[in-house]
């Protein structure tokens, strides 16, 4: 770590200094400067405590993606979901990769105070129509040993399990509490994504958040738009919260029971959501 970056954690760390770094930042933005996304700045407009758990994070873990799969922008949106998304219960991540959206979610965890996330993966690369990234081949074909050193270096490993095997099987022995958070982005096909929709389900507690991510791809889009509106056991809130990042909720009994009383949702475009909530 450099000394600037240990300087910045350290500084925002601290709710003054956080504070301070928000409001230099937005003074320089308005100026014109500093427009391009860099995940260390944006984070300043989450509040202090979610602020505060992503520094320490930071501090063992670089910002950056790296191997991971999931882009910056990407990572600080479902970070910021998990974080303060009002809902109790556990965290199910299907596709984990290397571990670094795992990190991130373990982080929101601890931030919130409560939470375990449980990571399924065959940790074999696999991916649509049962092929493998060709990618595994450089961590031996099996990236476990590269999720459980992520998992590690990120001081996270007590707050995470990870579950190994196709994500439909697993959701048929999962016996955890009910989940808060469902991040769906393993298979990206039509039938990939309806299947573990369908198999963890039941898992999400009412109000809890399904979280899909690769929204941009054809598919996982395809699944949201013509299949998952039509779904009476959802509610379309917060929405698209991230050009690639789809969130919804589980709609709670009195909610399908008003839902019954005004007949179908109308069909309307999503739109952006750029507050996800507070």
């Amino acid at each position: 770590m450099s000394g600037v970056g240990a300087f910045y954690y350290s500084l925002c760390s601290l709710r003054a200094g956080h504070l301070a770094a928000r409001c230099v930042v937005r003074a320089l933005r308005r100026l014109g400067l500093l427009r391009e996304f860099c995940l260390p700045l944006e984070a300043l407009e989450l509040d202090h405590e979610s602020v505060r758990g992503l520094m320490q994070l930071w501090r063992r873990i670089h910002w950056s993606p790296g191997d991971g799969m999931m882009p910056a922008d990407q990572l600080l949106t479902v970070y910021r979901l998990a974080a303060t998304w009002p809902v109790p219960g556990d965290v199910a991540e299907l596709g984990a990769w290397v571990g670094l959206t795992t990190a991130y979610l373990a982080a929101a965890c601890r931030v919130r105070g409560e939470g375990h996330v449980y990571a399924v993966d065959t940790f074999a690369g696999t991916k649509e129509g049962g092929t493998t990234y060709p990618s595994v081949e450089r961590f031996g074909g099996s990236t476990l040993s590269a999720f459980k050193e992520t998992i590690a270096h990120a001081e996270v490993a007590d707050g995470v399990t990870p579950l190994m095997g196709l994500t439909t099987q697993v959701a048929a022995s999962y016996a955890g509490r009910p989940i808060r958070l469902l991040l769906i982005d393993a298979d990206h096909s039509f039938d990939g994504v309806r299947n573990d929709y369908l198999a963890w389900l039941d898992h999400v507690a009412p109000g809890g958040l399904i979280v899909f991510h690769d929204y941009q791809m054809r598919d996982v889009r395809r699944f949201v738009d013509a299949e998952l509106r039509r779904d009476a056991r959802i509610l379309f809130r917060p929405g698209l919260v991230h050009p690639n990042v789809v969130a919804v909720s589980r709609a709670t009994v009195a909610c399908r029971r008003a839902a019954d009383v005004l007949g179908p949702r109308a069909e309307r475009p999503i739109q952006v959501q750029e507050v996800l909530v507070t």
